[in-house]
């Protein structure tokens, strides 16, 4: 599953906890993304736990993650 730049910077900002950071962080953070969630089956649901960080759900569609949030309660 591809990650989009956007869930790459929600990452960056959510998860590592970053203000700023580089062009090079945002695209390791796409590739990190991309390769943690690339075995996890998610058979067409909206939101994917992150496998490294099960605190976090990756939202996709049309086997895009979109953005990072938070995992409710």
């Amino acid at each position: 599953m591809k990650a989009s730049h956007h869930a790459a910077v929600r990452f960056l900002e959510r998860i590592m906890d970053l203000k700023s950071y580089t062009t090079d962080q945002i695209h390791n953070a796409m590739g990190f993304l991309e390769k943690d969630t690339s075995n996890v089956e998610f058979h067409n649901k909206k939101r994917i736990i992150i496998p490294s960080f099960p605190q976090f759900v990756a939202i996709q569609k049309d086997n895009m993650i979109i953005t990072i949030i938070p995992k409710r309660g």
